[in-house]
């Protein structure tokens, strides 16, 4: 009875969401209402769930290259819909939520691969197939939807970590490549279906990331004239291809190009997956991204949210919205259990925000290489291979259980990978995931053999926290919410309520308009880095790199400061330093020793090539303002503001109280250190913006 209560709740409210134009087409193309069961992959993984839908075939009327919202929404029904029924026993009926689907839009000769009525592998990937005859101003084509899983596959998520080492993700290619030979082979097996055809391809996930390929390959077919099966016909702009929380499979140097643009990203911000496998590694995607509403990219999303919550608390299982619950936490090193962890009050950033710092952190100072992501990966696989290939039906249990309990005893989590041993630390996570085993029903392994399974991927973690142990920290505390924000009733309850012109609307919110490889989207310093290269402030290492964590030499300040002034001429002005004749900063030099913002050493020398620590970089920056304010900071809220040298002082004291300086965010000036470029960045961003009488 609730389910049916359920039901019929979210078809009224789709029915009232449903523009009247669409509804009054109906004398041309049906309009047709219903609702799909879906594998909802968390919570409850035996019970499918009904999500509503509206289709019509004049969503195909128009380009692909052309983001519909209608069209869209429909999709992620198929998307959710082409997920595994949820009852791991019912393996061999994997694609029945799919098939009624498309029963119910009038698809037909539905097919689905081997992989999709089989348990699921290491390798394997899920596709299913139907098409339909329609007539588009009056001339007839087929419209061939495909499904890809992206749901419900149990040990195939073990190909998510296979990221290879060079060019595609190799556990998505896979996906690609399956998917492609099964396409040329349906159309093969049915050669009715000739002329003008229609590609309609969807997929979630990992699923999203073979549909993202996929579209890729065929897109690449098209340019180079190649034919996509025997006797049809398909020109890019027939190519709808929607893809829903898509993490990153393509080798970077293959996806640019408005080829690409039929392929369009639905992406939460605030979801981890999108963020990975990540950019900094030369991970990329095909196509257009379009991003969800979020607090960090909309101003009205208080108002967008309510409108979605409307919707999201009509579907079963939904659980609670937790993304903007995102608490940031920092770790007091060797502290005592009690107080080892802190939780930032106030709003310090949001989930997305975190989630780019923790990305780009994990994959430049943990994993530097692509070949040490490659050696980890099966570390993950030996604990999770085991697990999920064995118990399917008990592994979400097992996960939930063991992340509450990682976040009940987060204190003493960190406490012991910070003050023991690596057998010590190796024996705590052992219990704790024996503890989670035995409390999912899971009662075969020992101590031992847990411990054994653990052991490799306990290494990393003590790698991690060594390196990011704020970033660690703060992901285990959160890890709930963050795991939710990847929940597809979620993201169905936005795409059925957005305004229908909202994912045109704000292109500067997802498009990359940096020509910097090492500066992805997602960067801390981002919004810094592009603030100084669109005003000519700084310009990369070379074309395609900027060199974040590179150091700031003298002359690099001195250059960027000048350039912040409006680069004015020095002729007749000189100044004493004797090794900038030849400099190729000389002007800069010559114009900060007339302004008062430089000063050299006692052998009359300037160094233009020596590194720039951040206590002298503050300086610089407080010698430029001048803007005659005595205002002050109390220094004494950082650690280590005793190492602060006294020349410097009231410049770190200033800059702190103007934002130009916030910290480290580990509670740190860190005053000795070398600048980095993308610290660099951020202050003289700061410091323009403040308008701090420039």
């Amino acid at each position: 009875m609730k389910k049916l209560i359920s039901i019929m709740l979210v078809l009224v409210l789709l029915v009232s969401l449903v523009p009247l134009s669409v509804l009054a087409e109906g004398n041309e193309y049906d309009t047709i209402t219903g609702s799909i069961m879906f594998n909802a992959g968390h919570d409850d993984m035996e019970t499918d769930h009904p999500c509503p839908f509206t289709y019509s075939d004049e969503y195909f009327t128009g380009s692909g290259y052309t983001y519909r919202q209608d069209l869209a929404t429909v999709t992620m029904a198929m998307c959710l819909a082409s997920g595994n029924v949820a009852d791991p026993s019912r393996y061999k009926e994997g694609p029945a939520n799919l098939i009624d689907f498309f029963d119910q839009i009038g698809f037909k000769d539905f097919e689905a691969n081997k992989d999709f009525t089989e348990r699921p592998g290491r390798n394997t990937f899920g596709v299913g197939i139907a098409n339909k005859e329609l007539y588009i101003d009056g001339e007839k084509c087929t419209v061939i939807g495909i499904g890809l899983r992206g749901c419900g596959y149990y040990a195939e998520w073990a190909g998510d970590l296979n990221v290879g080492l060079e060019g595609d993700h190799a556990g998505f290619a896979i996906c690609r490549d399956i998917a492609l030979d099964f396409l040329q082979d349906y159309l093969a097996n049915h050669p009715e279906i000739c002329g003008r055809i229609k590609l309609w391809c969807t997929g979630y996930s990992r699923g999203a990331a073979g549909a993202n390929m996929l579209g890729g390959a065929i897109d690449d077919m098209i340019a180079a004239g190649r034919s996509i099966g025997k006797n049809v016909e398909l020109s890019a702009d027939d190519i709808y291809f929607y893809c829903f929380e898509p993490p990153m499979g393509a080798d970077v140097s293959k996806i640019n190009g408005s080829i690409y643009n039929n392929i369009h990203n639905i992406v939460n911000y605030n979801d981890l997956v999108v963020k990975v496998a990540p950019e900094c590694m030369s991970f990329g995607r095909y196509g257009v991204d379009h991003v969800m509403p979020s607090a960090k990219l909309d101003d009205n999303y208080d108002e967008l949210k309510e409108k979605m919550l409307e919707v999201f608390a009509t579907f079963e299982n939904a659980g609670e919205y937790r993304i903007d619950n995102f608490k940031y936490v920092t770790v007091t090193p060797h502290a005592t259990i009690s107080k080892i962890i802190n939780l930032k009050n106030g709003v310090t950033m949001t989930q997305g925000e975190f989630l780019d710092r923790f990305v780009q952190k994990l994959f430049t100072e943990v994993f530097t290489t692509r070949a040490e992501v490659y050696a980890a990966q099966d570390d993950i696989q030996e604990l999770i291979l085991p697990l999920i290939g064995t118990y399917p039906d008990q592994w979400n249990t097992f996960v939930q259980i063991l992340s509450k309990s990682a976040v009940k005893n987060l204190g003493e989590l960190i406490y012991v990978i910070e003050n023991k041993s690596v057998d010590e630390i190796v024996s705590y996570v052992a219990n704790m995931v024996l503890d989670a085993l035995r409390d999912a029903g899971i009662t075969e392994y020992n101590f031992e053999q847990v411990r054994k399974m653990v052991k490799p991927l306990t290494l990393t973690v003590i790698k991690i926290v060594a390196k990011c142990p704020d970033e660690f920290a703060t992901l285990i505390f959160n890890i709930i919410g963050i795991m939710s924000a990847h929940y597809g009733e979620l993201g169905m309850s936005w795409m059925m309520t957005i305004p229908e012109n909202y994912m045109n609307s704000k292109p500067d919110a997802v498009v990359n308009n940096l020509p910097f490889t090492d500066v992805g989207m997602g960067s801390w310093f981002y919004d810094n880095v592009k603030y100084c290269y669109d005003n000519g402030l700084m310009i990369g290492a070379d074309v395609n790199s900027f060199a974040p964590e590179g150091t700031v030499s003298r002359g690099q300040v001195v250059t960027v400061l000048y350039r912040l002034a409006g680069t004015p001429s020095v002729t007749g002005q000189n100044c004493p330093f004797t090794d900038i004749d030849t400099c190729w900063c000389r002007d800069a030099v010559i114009w900060g020793y007339n302004a008062g913002v430089v000063m050299g050493y006692d052998d009359n020398t300037f160094r233009p090539d020596e590194c720039v620590t951040r206590e002298q970089l503050a300086a610089f920056v407080y010698r430029y303002a001048n803007d005659g304010s005595s205002a002050k900071a109390e220094l004494s809220d950082f650690t280590d503001a005793g190492l602060v040298s006294d020349y410097a002082i009231p410049a770190m004291s200033w800059c702190v109280n103007k934002g130009v300086v916030i910290g480290m965010g580990d509670g740190t000036l860190y005053p000795q250190g070398c600048s980095t470029r993308a610290q660099f960045a951020a202050m003289i961003s700061r410091l323009a913006l403040g308008s701090i009488n420039l």
